[in-house]
């Protein structure tokens, strides 16, 4: 048995505003500082925590979202480090034009954008930076942000062996970004099924084998699920067998587990690093301790 390989780094960057496909500060009404900057800097964006005003809106979360049986079994859904077919990005964009024409040399970049028009615009600006336009492809729909990883599709395949997508209802009143994997789906001709489970891209990752990680922010989500019952439905229709809902180191920012640990293979995890002289120092080591005693699926 082959346990898991824990890998520590300073700095995580993360590009929430990217999806790989294969295929928060939970605002209370008080703003940080960092909150303030990052609003100033990007103007007539919702950011990445929930704002106050959405925050009254919390019962809107799923409201216009349809659950479906589970797809044919055996399901398994790929890794974020596995071969994929391509990245899918919203515009406006949250990453630069030099990351974009980074991807485009290797992969295919699928560009949410609004309209036919705002896709012209973007091509050209594409052509201005120096992005492989010839590996670009876009996708016509409405959103409400560009943090297209937290809400956009998640790929599986199923016992058919066919590519497949499974739903969520996004934990954010953002109706039209909540709606994206549909319109994926529906665009593509892939099948979408609907996994009753309030959830975000940000705060799950899996190994490709049957093993996932979120925070417990799953649980607080879903007050009306046991935890016997989201296991079951990660299972039913993601084919995970072994779900890890663990503390959330961080504790003041989102709750989301990409902001301090991410699969790089099956048996390696990589984990945000402080010294010990940080405030979370001890969470952090704590998960360190929990991860490197797990058994991976090698």
């Amino acid at each position: 048995m082959k346990k898991i390989f824990l890998l520590g780094i300073t700095i995580i960057f993360i590009f929430n505003s990217v999806l790989l496909v294969a295929s928060n500060i939970e605002s209370t009404g008080n703003i940080t500082s960092e909150q303030k900057q990052w609003l100033k800097e990007h103007p007539g964006e919702l950011p990445h925590w929930m704002t106050p005003e959405e925050e009254l809106r919390r019962d809107e979360i799923g409201k216009d979202f349809t659950p479906t049986d589970p797809p044919p079994a055996p399901v398994r859904q790929p890794a974020e480090f596995e071969p994929m077919q391509g990245v899918l990005i919203r515009y406006p964009f949250g990453i630069s034009y030099d990351i974009i024409a980074e991807m485009s040399e290797d992969t295919e970049v699928v560009t949410v954008v609004s309209s036919t028009s705002q896709q012209n615009y973007v091509l050209s600006q594409y052509n201005s930076h120096g992005v492989n336009t010839a590996n670009c492809s876009f996708l016509i729909a409405q959103t409400d942000t560009y943090w297209i990883r937290d809400y956009g599709p998640w790929f599986i395949f199923n016992g058919n062996d066919e590519q497949a997508i499974t739903d969520f209802p996004y934990n954010r009143p953002r109706p039209y970004d909540d709606n994206i994997p549909v319109v994926f789906g529906n665009v593509n001709n892939i099948p979408v099924y609907g996994m009753d489970i309030t959830h975000t891209g940000g705060n799950y990752m899996t190994d490709g084998q049957g093993i996932a990680i979120s925070t417990t922010l799953v649980w607080e989500e879903n007050p009306g699920l046991t935890h016997q019952e989201i296991d079951q439905l990660v299972y039913d229709f993601l084919g995970i067998h072994t779900y890890h809902v663990v503390p959330d180191v961080n504790a003041t920012y989102i709750k989301h587990i990409d902001c301090w640990a991410k699969y790089l293979s099956v048996d390696k995890i990589m984990i945000r690093e402080v010294p010990p002289t940080h405030p979370q120092y001890d969470e952090i080591e704590a998960a360190v301790d929990y991860f490197s005693n797990q058994i991976s699926s090698y």
